[in-house]
């Protein structure tokens, strides 16, 4: 378990001129562990707080001096800056020009980048070390995200050989079960043998990233059916009993841990070339499952409880996204198609 430091400055009266922003840094991470967010989170702070640290000293330093560090160099330069430095005008838009010219990183990389700092900022801001500012973030038009197709789907889903590895059957059932259920990685990773409930089709979701517990159907037709078949023939050891309590382990061993995000990130990416797909984003699995959805019909708000999105916003974001692919329904189901009278037998005449 993780020892929460004590304090090192007072929360209501230190000012920015007399905390480094390494000091901040390492209280605002203590309190992300005391909010209870989950390690995938703070881990995405703590690589957001070493871009600022280097951008720091960029800053501070000028260009020159800057490319004459290396990196570990300026990220420690740049932590000792004084927080009074976030009081500074144009700072926020020189963060900005860092992430682009310097660091090479596209528009949608800078906005993820920039709403952690905008957090962190206000932490700052928060415990007085800091004036307050409104940080505002670009919108970006989000693209169609280019999701599996059903020649590559064709592919990926084909049952393995009866001489395969049982690494290569556990990935092809995680490629059904992502197909399935949409789940985020990190719910997977974390799925137990005994969230899955034969009898009703149903599974329990215990970590999500809205923090909430839920219950979502299982697929009858083929997913219950190759999760049965997969226990049944791969997690059972001689002795009858399980040999890992997780439902993807990562090896075929007695006690085998879970397996992490980035290591089922890994193993689907080269499951994916394995069957000939260039497309190895496990993500993708998701969009793949929601614009099927959205496409045939399904209604917005069970895609939301089943995605575990605590609002319809994004789900309604995802629903824009594939809008184009909807017109054929709209041909097809729309009112004024099945109404006789509507349909032109002929063409009118000009009006004279």
């Amino acid at each position: 378990m993780r020892t929460i430091r004590k304090r090192t400055w007072a929360v209501q009266t230190t000012k920015g001129s007399e905390v480094t922003f390494e000091a901040m840094a390492r209280n605002f991470i203590d309190d992300q562990y005391s909010k209870g967010n989950a390690p995938s989170t703070i881990k995405h702070y703590e690589q957001s707080l070493r871009k600022i640290c280097t951008f720091l000293a960029y800053y501070t330093l000028g260009e020159q001096a800057y490319l004459d560090l290396t990196r570990e160099e300026a990220q420690t330069m740049g932590g000792q800056t004084l927080c009074s430095v976030l009081d500074e005008q144009g700072l926020d838009k020189a963060y900005r020009a860092f992430l682009y010219n310097l660091e090479n990183v596209n528009d949608q990389t800078i906005n993820t980048y920039f709403r952690d700092y905008r957090v962190i900022v206000y932490y700052a801001i928060d415990h007085n070390l800091a004036e307050s500012r409104q940080i505002s973030i670009k919108n970006l038009e989000s693209g169609i995200k280019d999701v599996y197709t059903i020649q590559e789907l064709e592919k990926l889903l084909k049952r393995p050989g009866k001489k395969c590895s049982f690494s290569e059957y556990r990935n092809w059932v995680v490629v059904n079960y992502l197909l399935a259920t949409g789940n985020r990685v990190s719910t997977v990773v974390n799925l137990r043998i005994s969230d899955l409930d034969f009898d009703d089709n149903m599974i329990a979701i215990n970590v999500q990233k809205n923090k909430k517990r839920a219950r979502i159907p299982m697929e009858k037709a083929h997913l219950a059916k190759i999760l049965r078949t997969y226990i049944d023939e791969w997690l059972i050891g001689s002795d009858g009993t399980y040999l890992s309590e997780y439902l993807f382990p990562s090896s075929y061993a007695e006690n085998s841990r879970p397996m992490s995000r980035v290591s089922m990130g890994r193993a689907i990416a080269n499951y994916n070339r394995s069957r000939g797909v260039q497309k190895t984003s496990i993500h993708l699995f998701r969009h793949t499952f929601v614009k099927n959805w959205i496409i045939g019909g399904g209604d917005l708000h069970s895609l939301q409880r089943i995605l575990g999105h605590s609002t319809l916003d994004m789900v309604v974001h995802y629903a824009n996204l594939y809008d184009t692919d909807l017109r054929e329904k709209v041909d097809e189901y729309s009112a004024l198609s099945h109404v006789s009278c509507l349909v032109p037998s002929h063409a009118h005449r000009k009006r004279i």
